[in-house]
C-alpha cells in the first residue's frame, strides 16, 4: 500500500514499512510521523504478522528531520510544538511497545530523531557504510524524544558524548556500544526476507513472551521475586500450545506447524 511518505508491503508474516521520501534523504517531518505510527498500529493488531521491519529507499536511512518542517517551526507556538514533538515521542513507544518483533535495517546516514527509530526497534541493523550522528545540538536543540532509547541501549556515558558532541559515528562504533545489534552485508541487506528467515522460524508466542520478559521489567525484580516471577513464566509457556507443539516436534523430527503456516 502506497501511502503518501511511506511504503507498505506485508510478504509472508512481515509488515514492511519503506520510509519513501529519498528525494530530501527520508527526512522526518509531521506527515511522515503519522503515517509511520499509523502503519505500526495496523500491524499490532493484523493477525498473522509476527515481524515489522523498517527500512527506507535511497542512499540514507534518513536525515532527520526536514529542514522545511524546522523552518515552519519557527512561527508555531511553543503548545503546538509540544503535540508535534509528543506525536514524535508516541511513534518510538509505538515501536518499542509493539507485540511484533521490531526490526530497524539502515544504511548511510542516520541523523537526529532516526536514531530513535532505530533504538526503539528489538533489532537494529545496519549496513558497514552507515553512519550515525546526534546533531540537535549544531542547531541549539536537544535530541528529549530519543534519548531513553538511547541510553537504554547504549549507556548514559556514551549517550551523553554522542549528543554534547554531535560528532559521527561508525557503524563498528554503534555496534560496540550497543546501539544496533549487528552489522549486516550490503548483499544482506538488500535480500531482507533472509535476513529476517530465522525470527519467522521461533514461536510467535514465545518471541512475544520475551519481549513482555524485558518490557515489563521481570528482569528488574528483588532476587526473591525474580525467582518466583521467572519460574512463573517459563511454566506458562511450557504448557501453552505453541509450547507443547514445539517440543512435540522436536522429539518427532519435524517442523513445528507455525514454520508452515
Amino acid at each position: 500500500m502506497n501511502r503518501e511518505y511511506i511504503i507498505t508491503t506485508e510478504v509472508r508474516h512481515t509488515g514492511h514499512i519503506i520510509l519513501n521520501r529519498p528525494g530530501v534523504h527520508n527526512a522526518m517531518h509531521i506527515g511522515m510521523i503519522r503515517e509511520i505510527s499509523e502503519a505500526i498500529r495496523e500491524y499490532n493488531t493484523r493477525d498473522g504478522i509476527r515481524v515489522i521491519l523498517i527500512s527506507a529507499n535511497g542512499p540514507n536511512f534518513s536525515a532527520g528531520a526536514d529542514l522545511e518542517w524546522m523552518r515552519k517551526g519557527l512561527d508555531q507556538e511553543q503548545e503546538e510544538l509540544y503535540r508535534e514533538s509528543r506525536e514524535l515521542a508516541m511513534l518510538f513507544n509505538d515501536i518499542y511497545n509493539s507485540p511484533r518483533v521490531t526490526v530497524a535495517l539502515a544504511k548511510g546516514k542516520v541523523m537526529g530523531g532516526a536514531n530513535g527509530i532505530m533504538a526503539a526497534a528489538d533489532i537494529p541493523l545496519a549496513t558497514p557504510d552507515a553512519s550515525f550522528a546526534f546533531s540537535e545540538v549544531k542547531l541549539g536543540l536537544i535530541p528529549a524524544t530519543i534519548a531513553p532509547y538511547i541510553v537504554q541501549r547504549a549507556g548514559a556515558a556514551a549517550a551523553n558524548e554522542w549528543m554534547l558532541s554531535g560528532r559521527p559515528i561508525t557503524a563498528a562504533e554503534a555496534m560496540q556500544k550497543g546501539l544496533i545489534s549487528r552489522i549486516v552485508s550490503d548483499e544482506e541487506a538488500r535480500q531482507p526476507e533472509k535476513l529476517l528467515e530465522p525470527l519467522l522460524r521461533n514461536g510467535p508466542e514465545a518471541m512475544q513472551g520475551v519481549k513482555r520478559m524485558f518490557r515489563e521489567g521481570n528482569l528488574q525484580l528483588h532476587p526473591d521475586q525474580l525467582i518466583e516471577a521467572t519460574s512463573r513464566l517459563i511454566a506458562e509457556f511450557r504448557v501453552s500450545e505453541e509450547g507443547q507443539e514445539g517440543i512435540r516436534a522436536f522429539f518427532e523430527k519435524r517442523q513445528p506447524r507455525w514454520t508452515n503456516e
